[in-house]
């Protein structure tokens, strides 16, 4: 039932608790003495900062007790897939934002739905490092599951070079480097990402005051982001792996696409990964990252431009395009370690990230930078490819 009187409008602020004690005061003392429609004081409201524009519109909807999960005030939608959605909440006891991701309310009775999003859960929980996005809590409440993750401020890298164009030579280095780092820890848990591209890296701003509830999140100004930012974190993790189950009623071709997307994105996909997704390693996510790589220091993948099917036949047959013809100040080193990284046959590339990481390291900003616990720079941990676990 849609919210169109202005007693029902401030019941569901008090029901919810979507405002603080002393803000709520202030309605009831102060703006209800003044302001005789709803809508008016939702205006209101939203001017001061102390509700967003969605948590108005989900209250008209009459949908006010839907921006409640336990100790979290949902504020705005950051996102969605096929199985889940990722909203912008209040932690009202913690009092910090989160990004907080929770099964779509038609797929929480398909148990094929919620045995994935747990699948997922399980994976991110095991991953806890600084260029890795953090699990802050995962559980069920009211038959909602959901994972709560550190909201993060700032830039991916495919947006920062579509908005400012190729990076510098040392900031391209630097956050591969980084990206490889979290994606080294991940290869120690026997995990592989499957979907790494410049938009599942993430560059944080650093130096911003915390946000507080029915404040947007701030725009993001790309070169404030690259001078302020300096950690990379990988997102995204266990998404790829996700299918909608048919039992959801979606149509045959979703089912089809998801599919199609759980092998990752075509400009940046390991040759043998569009063969069988199921049975890469670390080796794939090693490729990918070579594709986000050659994005960040030309402004394009490796081969972009044409239909699907030609760009995964151009990723198993075509030669790299030599990154020197457009950036001609690159160090010869530099197009040698992208190629590794490149090479067609998993056999021929870096076998572990740490070795990416440590190619990259005298060329990064941080070149001091340690690798990984008790592994100076330098240090190549070439284990090899270990089984993914999904």
């Amino acid at each position: 039932m849609s919210v169109d009187s202005l007693s029902t409008f401030v019941d569901t602020l008090i029901t919810n608790r979507l405002l603080t004690p002393d803000q709520m005061n202030t309605v009831t003392k102060e703006l209800l003495g003044r302001i005789r429609d709803a809508r008016a004081l939702a205006k209101e409201l939203v001017q001061r900062g102390w509700l967003t524009v969605y948590q108005v519109n989900q209250i008209f909807q009459g949908h006010g007790k839907d921006l409640v999960l336990g100790a979290y005030r949902l504020l705005d939608v950051l996102g969605e897939g096929g199985i889940a959605q990722v909203f912008r909440a209040w932690h009202t006891k913690k009092n910090c934002i989160v990004a907080l991701k929770c099964v779509r309310k038609e797929l929480m009775s398909h148990p094929e739905a919620v045995r994935q999003f747990q699948q997922e859960t399980k994976t991110i929980a095991q991953l806890q490092h600084p260029n890795i996005v953090q699990t802050l809590e995962a559980d069920c409440i009211g038959g909602t599951h959901f994972l709560a993750m550190e909201f993060i401020e700032g830039i991916d890298l495919g947006k920062l070079v579509r908005l400012s164009g190729p990076l510098p030579i040392v900031q391209a280095c630097d956050y591969i480097r980084q990206a490889a780092l979290g994606l080294q820890h991940a290869h120690e848990r026997c995990l592989v990402h499957r979907d790494i591209k410049p938009a599942n890296l993430f560059l944080i701003t650093t130096g911003n005051p915390q946000l507080v509830p029915g404040q947007p999140a701030p725009s993001s100004d790309p070169k404030r982001t690259a001078q302020l930012g300096s950690v990379v974190k990988i997102l995204d993790w266990g998404l790829a792996d996700m299918r909608v189950p048919a039992a959801a009623g979606k149509q045959e071709a979703a089912n089809t696409l998801m599919r199609e997307e759980t092998i990752g994105t075509a400009d940046y996909l390991a040759p043998e990964q569009a063969i069988d997704a199921s049975k890469v390693d670390i080796r794939a996510d090693i490729y990918s990252l070579g594709c986000s790589f050659f994005y960040l220091l030309t402004g394009q993948p490796p081969f972009p431009g044409g239909s699907l099917l030609q760009k995964l036949l151009k990723h198993r047959e075509a030669p790299v395009p030599p990154v020197q013809e457009k950036r001609p100040e690159v160090p010869p080193a530099v197009p040698q370690i992208l190629l590794k990284m490149l090479a067609k046959n998993p056999d021929e590339r870096y076998r572990t990230p740490a070795s990416v990481a440590a190619a990259l390291s005298s060329f990064s900003r941080s070149s001091r930078a340690t690798l990984a616990p008790g592994m100076p720079p330098g240090f190549s941990s070439d284990k090899g490819p270990r089984a993914p676990v999904l």
